[in-house]
């Protein structure tokens, strides 16, 4: 059997003319070949389904889920799946979580054809891809974030809170976390502030890098949290 000389790929994106944009950026590549297209994250999960592709281009931004909801599902149904997530935004936050859903690179979509490339190539041949700048900034986030705040910042929080902790790391919506805990997704809501207004933080990939930082402590631990 002939070896396989490019890397399939499947794109995920409501916008017609950028997929044609990606199209026309991949003409002089002779590495890729798209197998299929899809406008939204439900048809995108059934054609990645189906052709089980080398690589997924998955936006940001879908009509139906985001896509890091979106990209949670992908990985949740293959964990080996590579998926680079595309983007307009540069902010930090959404890149942690998009690493923390499976994604194993994040690309701005307005980057030169090089780095496109270049992060395609890596990201389908089983590596990692981010823009320097991108991982600049989150390392940078979470430098400070851990001057700011420590672990034992935790200790506030009421047991009843804190079991929200381990699937808000695995990047659980407040609606999956209702239904594992078996609350109402208004009661989520409101542990989740009180959460964020003990701890002093805003985003969910702080209340994420917390937990993670305090797991080794825990273990270690006789307190009410064990």
């Amino acid at each position: 059997m002939e070896r396989q000389s490019f890397f399939r790929i499947v794109l995920i994106d409501d916008s017609r003319m950028v997929r044609l944009g990606i199209r026309e950026q991949l003409l002089a590549a002779t590495d890729f070949r798209i197998v299929g297209e899809a406008m939204s994250a439900v048809e995108g999960i059934e054609v990645v389904e189906q052709v089980i592709p080398d690589l997924v281009l998955l936006d940001s931004r879908l009509p139906d889920l985001s896509g890091v909801e979106a990209c949670r599902k992908l990985i949740a149904r293959d964990p080996a799946r590579r998926v680079l997530m595309l983007s307009i935004q540069d902010d930090p936050a959404v890149v942690q979580e998009a690493v923390a859903a499976g994604a194993r690179g994040y690309l701005l979509k307005d980057a030169p054809v090089g780095t496109w490339l270049a992060a395609m190539r890596r990201v389908a041949s089983g590596d990692v891809s981010i823009q320097p700048h991108l991982f600049g900034v989150v390392l940078k986030e979470v430098h400070e974030m851990g001057n700011g705040l420590s672990s034992k910042s935790l200790a506030s929080l009421s047991p009843q809170e804190y079991r929200l902790l381990p699937l808000v790391a695995e990047g659980k919506t407040n609606k999956e976390i209702a239904s594992a805990l078996d609350l109402s997704a208004k009661t989520v809501k409101n542990y989740l502030a009180n959460i964020f207004s003990k701890l002093g933080i805003t985003r969910r990939t702080q209340a994420a890098t917390l937990y993670a930082r305090a797991l080794p402590s825990r273990s270690m631990s006789s307190g009410h949290y064990v």
